[in-house]
C-alpha cells in the first residue's frame, strides 16, 4: 500500500488568486471586480458571499505579488503544522474577521474592500504562534528578526496607520486578520508567543486570588498526619505543572500556604 503526501492547499489558493486577477485585469469595465469585492451596500443586500470573494480580487500586480509571496512564505510551515483543512479554516476565518472589522469602521461608506491581506496577516499570526523563535531576514533593512517580534512590530505599525486614517489601505482588515487568527490558534491549543502578556495575565490572576473578602474568611485545612499534607501538596504541584497556577481552587491555595508555613517552621528549628 502506498501513501500520497498531503497536497498543499496553498498552491490552489495562489492559482485561484492569479486566475481571478487575470480575469479582472482583462475586464476593462471593472464590473467583475465590483461584483466580487466587498462594500457596505452589498452586505445590506445580504450578498454574504462577498465576505470571501473579496479575498481573491487585487488592485494591481504589486498587490497580488506581495500577498501571494506572504501566503507562500508564512503559510507553508503553518500548513504543515495544522494540516490543509485547519489551514483553510484559519485563512478564511482571518479574512472574514478582517472584513467584519473593516465594515464596522466603514459602515455606510461606498468604499470597496479587495485583497487577500486579511487572510495573509492571519497566517502570519499563526506562524508566530507556531514558530515564535524562528528567525527571518528582513528585506529592508536586511537584519534577522524573530518571527514573533516581526509580527508584533508589523501589528503595531498597522494599528498606528489605521489610527491615522489608512491612506487607501484597509489596515483594519489586516488587524482583524491578526485577531481572528490569534483566537483560532488559541482555540486549537497554541499559546501566545508574547510571554510578557501571559506573565502579566497570570500575575493579575494570582493577585486576585490572594485578596480575600474580610467578611468571608475560610478556615485553613487541617491535616492530622504529615503524610496527608505531603501527598496533597504533591498532587497540587502536579496540577500546577499541568494546568497552571490559575487552575487551583481557594482550598488548594490554602493547602500550599499551610505546607509552606510548616516547612518554614521546620527549617527554623
Amino acid at each position: 500500500m502506498t501513501f500520497r503526501p498531503r497536497e498543499s492547499v496553498i498552491k490552489h489558493l495562489i492559482v485561484a488568486n492569479v486566475v481571478v486577477f487575470l480575469f479582472t485585469t482583462f475586464d476593462g469595465s471593472g464590473r467583475l471586480a465590483e461584483a466580487l469585492g466587498l462594500d457596505f451596500a452589498s452586505i445590506g443586500r445580504f450578498q454574504l458571499w462577498r465576505l470571501v470573494t473579496y479575498m481573491f480580487v487585487h488592485g494591481g500586480l504589486t498587490h497580488i505579488f506581495f500577498n501571494m509571496w506572504g501566503l507562500y512564505l508564512f503559510g507553508s510551515p503553518v500548513e504543515q503544522r495544522l494540516g490543509p483543512q485547519r489551514f483553510l479554516r484559519l485563512y478564511f476565518l482571518s479574512g472574514i474577521v478582517g472584513s467584519g472589522l473593516w465594515l464596522l469602521a466603514n459602515w455606510g461608506s461606498p468604499n470597496l474592500l479587495i485583497g487577500a491581506s486579511g487572510g495573509v496577516f492571519g497566517v502570519m499570526m499563526a506562524a508566530a504562534m507556531s514558530f515564535p523563535d524562528m528567525r527571518i531576514m528582513l528585506l529592508f533593512p536586511p537584519i534577522p528578526m524573530r518571527l514573533r517580534t516581526f509580527v508584533l512590530v508589523y501589528g503595531l505599525i498597522e494599528a498606528s496607520l489605521a489610527w491615522q486614517g489608512g491612506g487607501g489601505i484597509a489596515h483594519l482588515a489586516h488587524l482583524g486578520g491578526l485577531l481572528g487568527a490569534f483566537f483560532y490558534m488559541k482555540h486549537l491549543g497554541f499559546q501566545s508567543p508574547y510571554t510578557w502578556f501571559t506573565q502579566a495575565k497570570s500575575a493579575w490572576r494570582r493577585r486576585q486570588f490572594r485578596v480575600m473578602p474580610p467578611d468571608q474568611p475560610s478556615p485553613p485545612p487541617s491535616y492530622t498526619m504529615p503524610g496527608d499534607l505531603e501527598s496533597e501538596t504533591d498532587r497540587i504541584l502536579d496540577k500546577i505543572g499541568t494546568h497552571g497556577i490559575q487552575s487551583l481552587t481557594p482550598e488548594e491555595r490554602q493547602t500550599l500556604e499551610v505546607a509552606r508555613e510548616r516547612l518554614r517552621r521546620r527549617n527554623g528549628r
